[in-house]
């Protein structure tokens, strides 16, 4: 297939980086540097402790593994999927069946955890760093991003071909559904900028890193588990929308940007998000309840990062009357019992519970009438140093 994109000039990055927010609200954070309140005070203590605690822990390897894709390349990223299990019907257990909502933990030690590892390790560090300019947290910041993305020994190629992998279906390639690992990527773009003000910064690592990313948007694009992916009609659709707008956006192809951040309504709120606020692609699910709050999360991601980009949803008529309505839709349940919940939600009740708490902080500074905060304060348990109080 003809290649879409234009390679990422290397001339083009030489040029002083100015600060750019994709995800994170740069703007707001700096106030938060400058004039911290007591949750933020207490929050960039907790960053720079659990960053000094880190500074000598092994960064996650994609390549450090002994159970590899089907492509018998460590650098190719492998996962499977978590609600698939083993045939109990057949002598070698193939094809693997579905459970939805139960976990199956033989794809707990897979590249999935390793890259949570690697976008946890990556956030604490360029948070530190950027609340603290204490340069060695930057140091470790960007020997993160050289194992993943730089360094040809180390770094993951860049595709998801072999995630979320069902075993003993379509010849053990991945599925489309797999392309949702790759949110965890969705911070690079932040921590690059963030990292470059550092003297770690090296104009030819970020080349680098804006070149895969360039490669790994165009797989997004053309590979038929993207082309898949892109039609999903829940969360993963969703997902899929937010991290094509944001790699472009990092890589500078605003002809790819732009439709999708102008198109997010139309083709995700509007046919996902019913007039009272259900989710009915969500609520089908297990974990109806995790599920709607985790697509809520990306509808405000997305919110953020249109926002960032001069663009208000809320001045569309179908985002107002759709976005408040999902949040009002699960708040009911807060400080209730599961069997409250008229739709299933087998596992993890008081954790989506807090999950919402948090979407309720969020969701006020867009909808500051509604009483969220309230809601927040009198449910929320985490504890007052939480890194979320950092960037939202």
């Amino acid at each position: 297939m003809k290649k879409i994109f234009l390679t990422v000039l290397l001339t083009a990055v030489l040029l002083p980086l100015m600060a750019t927010s994709y995800v994170w609200d740069r703007r707001k954070m700096e106030s938060y540097r400058t004039q911290p309140n007591e949750h933020v005070a207490a929050a960039i203590k907790g960053i720079i402790r659990d960053a000094d605690k880190k500074l000598a822990d092994p960064i996650p390897d994609i390549t450090d593994k002994t159970r590899v894709a089907p492509s018998g390349d460590k650098h190719d990223y492998f996962s499977m999927a978590r609600y698939w299990w083993p045939n109990p019907k057949t002598d070698d257990h193939l094809p693997y069946i579905r459970q939805d909502g139960k976990v199956n933990p033989e794809t707990e030690d897979l590249d999935r955890r390793r890259l949570d590892e690697m976008e946890k390790m990556l956030t604490v560090y360029a948070l530190a760093y950027f609340y603290s300019g204490n340069e060695s947290y930057a140091q470790k910041g960007w020997e993160i991003l050289r194992t993943w993305f730089v360094d040809r020994k180390t770094r993951m190629n860049p595709s998801l071909q072999y995630s979320q992998v069902r075993m003993g279906h379509n010849n053990n390639q991945g599925s489309n559904s797999g392309l949702l690992d790759g949110y965890s990527f969705l911070i690079v773009p932040d921590a690059v900028d963030i990292l470059s003000a550092s003297k770690s910064a090296k104009q030819k690592d970020i080349a680098a890193i804006r070149q895969w990313f360039t490669d790994y948007l165009e797989w997004m694009l053309t590979s038929p588990q993207g082309v898949k992916e892109d039609i999903a009609d829940n969360n993963h659709g969703t997902a899929y929308h937010i991290q094509v707008a944001v790699y472009a956006l990092f890589v500078g192809n605003d002809s790819v940007a732009q439709p999708y951040l102008n198109s997010f309504v139309e083709r995700r709120i509007v046919p996902q998000v019913e007039l009272d606020g259900r989710q009915p692609k969500e609520l089908v699910r297990t974990r109806g309840y995790g599920y709607s709050c985790y697509n809520l999360k990306h509808y405000l991601d997305m919110m953020d990062i249109c926002r960032l980009q001069g663009i208000d949803l809320l001045a569309h008529p179908d985002m107002q009357n759709r976005i408040a309505k999902a949040i009002d839709f699960l708040t009911p349940y807060l400080g209730r019992p599961v069997s409250a919940w008229p739709f299933q939600q087998i596992a993890q009740w008081e954790k989506e519970q807090q999950n919402l708490c948090w979407l309720l902080y969020r969701a006020n500074a867009y909808f500051p009438d509604k009483g969220y905060m309230q809601l927040f304060d009198t449910y929320n348990t985490a504890k007052p140093s939480t890194r979320y109080y950092l960037v939202y």
